[in-house]
């Protein structure tokens, strides 16, 4: 019979939980003061710049990685309030107004360019693309019942 190893977890995790809390007392104090030098010298304050500064200002040469920046919430808040870089904003796509007639559909021609037709729809989003292509069938319904009309008219 075997026996079960206990091994002191409780210890374990205070010592990490120590470690932890050093690493983190250092990158936030490397960083703070890597913010401060830059506030104070009007030199730009991003990821990129206080990560580089870090390296310059740490003893041991290691510096923090932008990351740290970003996921230690504490210097991350600090960083927020002097970055003078803006943050990152998608650009806002300009909304193509879509006709309502269905006159539209009966100026495409059959000799078009279809590689910039392609492109132009892989440009599009995914509602323009379900929009275009709901009025489209509709057009086709609409000269559906226009052909059937026509037939049986000409059948009286």
């Amino acid at each position: 019979m075997r026996q079960k190893s206990e091994s002191p977890v409780n210890n374990e995790l205070s010592w990490l939980q120590v470690r932890y809390e050093q690493r983190k007392n250092r990158s936030v104090e490397l960083g703070i003061n890597a913010i401060d030098k830059l506030v104070k010298d009007n030199n730009p304050v991003s990821y990129r710049t206080v990560s580089e500064l870090t390296r310059e200002l740490d003893p041991d040469g290691e510096g923090i990685h932008p990351n740290t920046i970003r996921k230690n919430s504490e210097l991350h808040d600090y960083f927020v309030q002097h970055r003078t870089a803006k943050p990152y904003k998608p650009r806002k796509r300009a909304v193509k107004q879509l006709l309502d007639d269905m006159d539209s559909f009966k100026q495409i021609k059959i000799n078009r360019d279809l590689e910039r037709v392609r492109q132009r729809y892989m440009q599009s989003t995914k509602a323009e693309l379900v929009e275009h292509l709901i009025r489209l069938e509709l057009y086709v319904a609409q000269q559906n019942q226009i052909w059937l009309k026509n037939e049986f008219e000409k059948f009286q």
